[in-house]
């Protein structure tokens, strides 16, 4: 199997980043190109093109989530390249599984590295695992990566800890949604 361009789905949490750093070494021992996405959810009562005033500036949302994620994108893309990827990254709105399976599919991805929290029982039912909707939908190879429990993380687990699972811009258009 040749791969030359590698997925990898980012929340923007510390486990996120080691899941990024492990893609990219993957990557470079390949000479693969790596492409860090992130999938920006809106909150199901607000449109894209809704314009919203997080930040006292008047934009649409997909427009805020969207230069918040390239932002926050950048740190992944860097530590990618630390050891030698060669990587771009990608920004989405909407629903998480079918959008990162769209963008595997458009930008021909080989591999799919994801993390997974590796939940079972009743916290899988009630939680849902992206990692898993992607592994068992996607038309190629996924590598899933255990995430692991980290001392920064408050909650002892790799989720947003205050955020459930969104970024901090995420939550203020949730906010901003709910009134």
């Amino acid at each position: 199997m040749n791969i030359r361009t590698i997925l990898v789905p980012v929340d923007f949490s510390t486990c996120s980043l080691l899941v990024t750093r492990q893609a990219a070494a993957l990557a470079a021992r390949l000479g693969a190109r790596l492409v860090v996405l992130h999938v920006s959810e809106l909150p199901a009562d607000l449109a894209a093109d809704a314009h919203v005033r997080p930040d006292g500036v008047a934009q649409t949302a997909a427009d805020y989530l969207t230069a918040d994620a390239r932002e926050q994108l950048a740190s992944f893309a860097g530590a990618a390249r630390e050891v030698g990827a060669t990587a771009d990254i990608e920004v989405k709105v909407g629903s998480v599984v079918p959008t990162i399976l769209a963008a595997a599919d458009a930008l021909a991805a080989d591999l799919i590295v994801i993390g997974t929290h590796g939940r079972t029982g009743l916290a899988r039912i009630v939680l849902g695992s992206v990692a898993e909707g992607v592994a068992h939908r996607a038309h190629v190879p996924v590598m899933l990566v255990r995430r692991e429990s980290r001392p920064e993380c408050a909650r002892q687990s790799c989720e947003w800890c205050p955020h459930e699972g969104r970024s901090p811009a995420e939550e203020k258009i949730a906010a901003e949604s709910q009134g």
